[in-house]
């Protein structure tokens, strides 16, 4: 009946450790775990797994998250034609119920109009709202997006409109859904990938939902005081961020991308002062 795939990136204790967490979870078909090109010994480390339910797929080439996930859900859907349900798990999350899957299949047959459905997400234990849903990126969004300072003024200000956007950690949709919307836009290596598939649910009718009444625990790790890793990071997130605007904005994006490129170097000096304060 479901079936999940892992996307592995060089951290097979993460995935070892979440695949042991989803033996006994109700309804669990197949696992497809996608290792994504790692470059330390995580194929040789999934491989022993003993599961019979764990399927191992090593990706000769790593094209980011949308096209990890694709290759696990394509497979699922080619090869096992009772797998109706499918979930994105990320490695470093931890999943308490039982019947977690169960009750998101009763919400998504109850729901029509719910597209993608997930439990509600605590980080390292504890619920930070910031993180639970956010708004759509629509109109001149992104602009505020680019900085620090002009995302926590824009984050205040949409505190009480309609969150439409749920984090990719964990996402629960039907085989059906994720057909229709021609599975995830794989145009991003990383990060936008939420708000793409929510603009494509939007074209066919249907919605991100959050279940509060159940939990999962995402095991995020501090991010380190590393700058080239961020400004790494930031690149890819703007490619992003450009893209989505190419392809998801529609006529606000003549404007924003040539303002986003320039806010781009402005994020940039923002990281190095950030940097500079913090070492003094």
């Amino acid at each position: 009946m479901i079936g999940i795939v892992i996307l592995n990136y060089n951290s097979y204790d993460l995935t070892l450790k979440l695949v042991e967490n989803l033996e006994n979870k109700i309804g669990i078909e197949k696992i497809v775990i996608v290792d994504n090109n790692s470059t330390n010994d995580s194929v040789n480390y999934l491989k022993s797994v003993k599961n019979k339910k764990v399927i191992l797929i090593e990706n000769k080439e790593n094209r980011g998250y949308s096209s990890g996930n694709n290759i696990g859900i394509k497979y699922l859907i080619k090869n096992f034609e009772d797998i109706k349900y499918i979930g994105i798990l990320n490695p470093d999350i931890e999943i308490k119920g039982k019947n977690t899957f169960i009750k998101l299949i009763e919400r998504l047959e109850e729901d029509n109009k719910i597209g993608i459905i997930s439990p509600l997400m605590l980080m390292n234990g504890k619920l930070d709202k910031k993180l639970i849903s956010w708004k759509l990126p629509q109109k001149f969004d992104n602009i505020f997006n680019c900085l620090g300072i002009t995302k926590k003024i824009k984050d205040i200000l949409n505190l009480k409109k309609e969150k439409e956007v749920i984090p990719g950690s964990f996402l629960f949709f039907s085989k059906e859904t994720i057909q229709k919307i021609n599975y995830l836009d794989e145009g991003t290596f990383l990060y936008y990938e939420e708000n793409i598939l929510a603009q494509k649910l939007n074209q066919i009718g249907k919605v991100m939902k959050v279940i509060s009444n159940i939990e999962y625990n995402h095991v995020h790790s501090v991010e380190r005081n590393n700058i080239k890793r961020k400004i790494f990071h930031n690149k890819i997130y703007f490619n992003s961020m450009i893209y989505y605007e190419e392809n998801y904005n529609g006529k606000y994006s003549r404007i924003n991308i040539p303002i986003i490129k320039v806010l781009y170097y402005f994020r940039i000096l923002e990281i190095f002062i950030k940097n500079l304060l913090m070492k003094g």
